[in-house]
């Protein structure tokens, strides 16, 4: 996993170091090799098996799970950088509480804040040295993570520095909000558990009895393996129960 093989980054050509972001997202990029490794993989395992199915599902697995791959670790880098934003406004609320600047107050959270969100703040603040007006950069940043609260924040710093008011007293308040807001969230997950665990219960339970007979009578249960019938059957299958996992879980994301 990338986040145990580059625990902070990767050595580049150049001897620095690439961001853990910056290797995650070149994955969508190499999508063309993908492809073609999946379609020269399905060719290996027709010759070897000579079973289409089996060619097939190695075909549509290598294709469809690296970019769940890439999808699953988008999101828990999103939430681990939601999940430090309510600690990088207390932060930047009490330096500027202290006389800071909100530049100086931003500088110190890239200085002393949890990674990535410091990773973030640090790419933010080098655009601004090279030139950037700071909405501008407030408004690349909450692109680049694709998080709704970085969206509240920039939002909020500019509204402020717009207006002309207390800006520590306004990130005190977002901090608050925000961290009540995760509270909720939380809670609500906590009690969706038990849906998403069926759901996940509904998705395995026909593949166990399919191995279950197939142990217990394996001439009765061969066709399904063997004959064009019994793949389309197990394909109309994989494909229900897809169906019916992606309804209960759209029915247990509540969003707040």
């Amino acid at each position: 996993m990338l986040t145990s093989l580059f625990p902070s980054g990767a050595p580049s050509a150049s001897g620095g170091s690439v961001p853990r972001r910056a290797l995650i997202e070149m994955l969508p990029r190499r999508g063309v090799l993908i492809v073609i490794g999946a379609v020269m993989a399905a060719g290996i395992v027709w010759l070897v098996t000579a079973h289409p199915l089996m060619s097939f599902l190695t075909l549509v697995g290598l294709i469809v799970l690296p970019n769940k791959y890439y999808t699953w670790q988008h999101k828990k880098r999103v939430a681990l950088i939601d999940s430090q934003v309510p600690d990088m406004l207390a932060m930047a609320a009490g330096a500027m509480s202290a006389g800071a600047s909100l530049m100086v107050s931003l500088e110190s959270v890239a200085r002393d804040g949890p990674h990535p969100i410091k990773l973030e703040l640090d790419m933010m603040l080098r655009e601004v040295r090279l030139g950037i007006d700071l909405d501008l950069a407030l408004d690349h940043l909450a692109a680049r993570v694709k998080s709704e609260e970085m969206i509240m924040v920039a939002a909020a710093i500019k509204i402020a520095r717009e207006s002309g008011g207390n800006l520590s007293e306004a990130l005190e308040k977002l901090s608050r909000s925000v961290r009540e807001r995760q509270n909720m969230e939380k809670k609500i997950l906590a009690l969706t558990a038990q849906g998403r665990m069926q759901a996940m219960a509904m998705a395995g339970l026909p593949f166990c009895l399919l191995y279950a007979l197939f142990q217990l009578d394996p001439v009765a249960m061969g066709p399904m393996f063997h004959t064009w019938l019994g793949w389309g059957v197990f394909l109309a299958v994989c494909f229900w129960i897809t169906v019916g996992f992606k309804i209960i879980k759209k029915i247990m994301d509540i969003d707040i």
